[in-house]
């Protein structure tokens, strides 16, 4: 037999989650007349098993299902959409990877380009709308890593209107899309790669929408020199460099479709 502070320190496991095992029935102890509880060998085990599925990821529902039943058909059974879960976990995490190196790759880009253009050609990305998100890695990317870009239109005056891209659907790069061997919605939109022209600058929180208007002539006026005309909707992704502050400042990166002058 066992006593709770035992079971306690063999396990490294606290008295309330033991009591709540019993409260479950998952177990069973004997309980003594100053109301003590004591456990068998069969408790020592059932508590070995219940670690041992919780390590595994099952949740407590499952877990009380797994050790009522007889037949290892439906063991396995649980044990195989566990280990679906655990590979979609796995994908997700392998995706934020690169969702992350992406971000990183953005940070390099506003300290190496900052206030200089450049054009390149563009990868080709699918854009899936919220509604059509029925892969649950999608759904958890979505949920997860709300988008930093807006979709924007300048007008002639170079006044910008800015649209979030989160609230409306998940960006996902073809390469992703292969590397992980993703099914895509037959929603999903697709832009395919192009000649677009680059740029980041850095403006303050005050006066935002007057910086980006000075910052957006500019550039147009420094590309159309070099005989290139660029479009006027185009993608922005903001990031804060200072939020909450008196010296509250933004860094804008510009990734604008652009054609070239007759």
């Amino acid at each position: 037999m066992f006593k709770t502070g035992q079971l306690s320190r063999v396990f490294e496991i606290d008295r309330t989650s033991l009591n709540y095992y019993v409260r479950t029935g998952l177990l069973n102890p004997e309980i003594l007349d100053n109301q003590y509880h004591t456990y068998s060998f069969q408790d020592f085990v059932a508590l070995s098993y219940i670690r041992h599925y919780r390590g595994l990821g099952f949740s407590m529902a499952q877990i009380k299902a797994l050790t009522r039943q007889e037949d290892n058909q439906e063991k396995l059974a649980d044990c195989q959409k566990q280990m679906q879960t655990i590979e979609d976990q796995i994908r997700l995490l392998r995706l934020k990877q690169r969702y992350l190196e992406n971000f990183m790759n953005l940070l390099h880009f506003y300290e190496k380009y900052r206030d200089y253009p450049v054009l390149v050609r563009t990868e080709t990305y699918y854009f899936i709308r919220r509604e059509d998100l029925r892969d649950p890695v999608f759904k958890a990317l979505y949920k997860q890593l709300p988008s930093n870009e807006f979709a924007a239109v300048c007008d002639e005056d170079f006044k910008v209107t800015l649209q979030p891209q989160s609230a409306q659907g998940l960006v996902m790069k073809e390469t992703w899309v292969k590397e992980f061997q993703l099914t895509l919605p037959k929603q999903a939109i697709c832009y395919p790669s192009e000649k677009r022209c680059l740029c980041a600058f850095r403006v303050s929180g005050k006066n935002f929408d007057s910086q980006m208007q000075t910052a957006l002539r500019s550039l147009y006026a420094r590309m159309e020199k070099q005989g290139v005309q660029l479009r006027r909707e185009f993608v922005i992704y903001l990031l804060i460099s200072k939020y909450n502050q008196t010296d509250e400042v933004f860094d804008v990166y510009v990734d604008i479709p652009l054609k070239t002058l007759d």
